[in-house]
């Protein structure tokens, strides 16, 4: 059997920029992640779709799956991506306001954070790290909710990470947000595909998973813009 907690994909050179507004007169969802969430092709490895992997079409990623949720309430939802892989990887150096500038002022009504894969592996039993996984996920969080606008959703990471988990627990928990488990979607085969990757069936139960708790949000959200539309 596979090790499917074997994250082989490179955390280099993932995307060609790392912030993707796709812009709209709806709500906005903001998704910051790494590969899961986007990643452009790169056939060298043997990825050839440009989209989170390892779904098998753009339409069958997570991000896809719950943006087509999201607009059986409002069908103008704009949303964005912000890439991190990188900045996970360079976890002790990294700074937000290096490249997601753009990500912060795309001014999100919902944000969603789901990374930490590419944090190296030294970190988990290095007891004096030069910088905390929590510290950088929190200023990440925080840049990308400068006025503390969004309602903010976490999620435990695809590769079980204990400790990655746990600062991200606490994160949510410092600012009253929400954190999301992902159960056994990270440990059965059938939800792994390609580069150990979450398969078609993987991204659908992460979607599925993060819809259960976003749905009450959004439902809040297109009845406030409604209200201020003068249209309810």
């Amino acid at each position: 059997m596979r090790d499917l907690q074997k994250n082989n994909v490179p955390a280099t050179n993932q995307v060609k920029k790392l912030v993707f507004p796709h812009e709209n007169s709806g709500i906005r969802i903001l998704f910051a992640g790494n590969s899961i969430t986007k990643h452009s092709k790169k056939p060298q490895i043997g990825w050839n779709n440009d989209c989170g992997m390892a779904a098998s079409a753009p339409e069958k990623d997570y991000v896809h799956l719950l943006m087509q949720k999201i607009r059986t309430y409002d069908e103008n939802a704009a949303y964005c991506i912000a890439q991190v892989g990188g900045y996970e990887a360079n976890l002790y150096t990294a700074s937000p306001e290096q490249n997601y500038r753009e990500a912060a002022v795309f001014h999100a009504d919902l944000l969603i954070l789901f990374f930490g894969a590419n944090v190296p592996k030294s970190y988990d039993t290095d007891p004096t790290p030069p910088k905390a996984f929590g510290q950088a996920y929190e200023e990440m969080r925080n840049f990308l909710n400068p006025d503390n606008h969004a309602a903010v959703f976490h999620s435990a990471g695809f590769y079980i990470r204990p400790n990655l988990d746990a600062e991200k627990l606490a994160v949510a928990e410092k600012y009253g947000d929400t954190f999301m488990s992902l159960g056994d979607i990270v440990t059965r085969e059938e939800t792994h595909g390609q580069f150990n990757h979450p398969n078609d069936l993987g991204m659908q139960e992460i979607a599925d998973t993060f819809w259960r708790h976003i749905e009450p949000v959004i439902q809040t959200l297109v009845l406030k813009r409604k209200a201020v539309q003068g249209n309810f």
